[in-house]
């Protein structure tokens, strides 16, 4: 891209510096070019950084390991633990929800849609695996769905809390238009 070009949020289309809306889709460039104050950069201290995929696959890989040793290997090595039907769910729940916290907590940047893409993709072979081997503690299918969504809520929550975790070093700036008291007196 030329030095004297701005790259569109939306399209990622080349457009001049000075230009209002993207000469391709229309969307706004006057926020990308715009400098934002200490005030804004504060506010937005909570908002995700761009979506990045490597996270993503680094979210499933984690889900993934950690389920199959708490749901598959677990079971082996102390008998009476049996994760199937909705401890199984509950567990995978718990996990994910910590595992995105972790995620979070060690990634660069702020990283809230990742460790639910990643779950989700981790789900369909969890889920399927708890539904295998269910032998006493059948449950619906539906109920397997509700424990996807809410398993990728959890871990939405987890990558917040992880992201709160980590800490924000920044105080917040002065506020600048602080109202100025009156000497007048008060009307009876």
């Amino acid at each position: 891209m030329a030095p004297g070009h701005i790259e569109c949020h939306v399209c990622g289309a080349a457009n001049d510096r000075g230009t209002e809306r993207c000469q391709s889709c229309g969307a706004r460039l006057s926020d990308l070019s715009a400098e934002l104050t200490e005030e804004e950069l504060y506010a937005r201290r909570h908002q995700p950084d761009e979506f990045d995929l490597r996270w993503v696959f680094i979210s499933f890989g984690l889900f993934l390991v950690v389920s199959a040793l708490v749901l598959g290997l677990l079971p082996m090595l102390i008998p009476p633990y049996d994760p199937q039907g909705f401890p199984g769910i509950m567990i995978t729940i718990v996990l994910w929800f910590f595992g995105a916290a972790a995620i979070n907590y060690v990634s660069p940047g702020k990283r809230f849609l990742e460790p639910p893409v990643g779950g989700l993709l981790a789900a369909v072979p969890t889920m399927f695996y708890l539904s295998r081997i269910a032998d006493v503690y059948q449950l619906s299918t539906g109920a397997y769905v509700l424990g996807v969504l809410m398993a990728m809520m959890m871990a939405l929550m987890g990558a917040f809390v992880g992201n709160l975790l980590r800490g924000d070093r920044s105080n917040p700036p002065p506020t600048t238009n602080k109202r100025k008291r009156s000497n007048r007196p008060k009307a009876a």
